[in-house]
């Protein structure tokens, strides 16, 4: 993913009708030794949308943030990027796409069915991590979702207030125009998690605590 700067649309030009437009979240949920909690999240994101028609995909996604809202409190870390620019907006959304395709690939590879402790940097998974990730038709149906998520102030980027702003914003997407959406949840196996030093490696360096 690239990660050079916040609030990139600011160095785009304003979209036209039609132009394709990104937005990615990514949060990092501390469920401690909460299963319940953990469990839930894997269930929501998990659940497999019968088919592509638009209203399917949105009750879908009304699901997941509506189990992201009531673990509001456990968010420690987040990141989120929002493009305009037709020309980063599609390799972005491809990006995020890939990077986190793979990286859930190699956990899997890593972890089977069980919880592999040679791959771990201890033995604490705290956390889940869930990536939220659209490529949207700039069309007059997605000017509320764009109106709540141009509205958050750069020094609030990072803010506990901003997320559920930007959970809520993703109702109103209208998936008759989204070209492209995925939801993950890491690691794929429900009885693990990430723990607070793998959090803390390179890899997950561009992540901003949730002030």
């Amino acid at each position: 993913m690239d990660r050079r700067g916040f609030f990139s649309r600011l160095l785009g030009r304003t979209p036209e009708e039609g132009d394709a437009v990104f937005f990615g979240l990514q949060l990092v949920v501390n469920v401690g030794s909460d299963d319940t909690l953990r469990a839930n999240l894997h269930r929501v994101v998990n659940r497999p949308v019968a088919t592509e028609r638009p209203a399917e995909k949105r009750a879908f996604y009304k699901r997941v943030t509506a189990v992201l809202l009531e673990a509001e409190p456990f968010f420690d870390y987040a990141y989120w990027d929002y493009r305009t620019d037709p020309a980063s907006a599609r390799p972005e959304f491809e990006s995020w796409l890939n990077e986190i395709e793979g990286s859930i690939a190699t956990e899997e590879e890593e972890l089977g069915e069980a919880v592999d402790e040679q791959f771990r940097m201890s033995g604490d998974r705290s956390y889940v991590v869930v990536s939220i990730l659209f490529l949207l038709e700039n069309v007059t149906a997605l000017r509320a979702f764009r109106s709540v998520v141009e509205a958050v102030p750069e020094d609030e980027a990072f803010s506990r207030t901003t997320f559920p702003k930007l959970l809520r914003a993703i109702t109103y997407v209208d998936f008759e125009y989204a070209l492209g959406d995925a939801v993950f949840i890491m690691p794929g196996n429900e009885r693990d998690g990430i723990s607070w030093e793998e959090i803390h490696t390179e890899g997950w360096n561009y992540l901003k605590p949730i002030a």
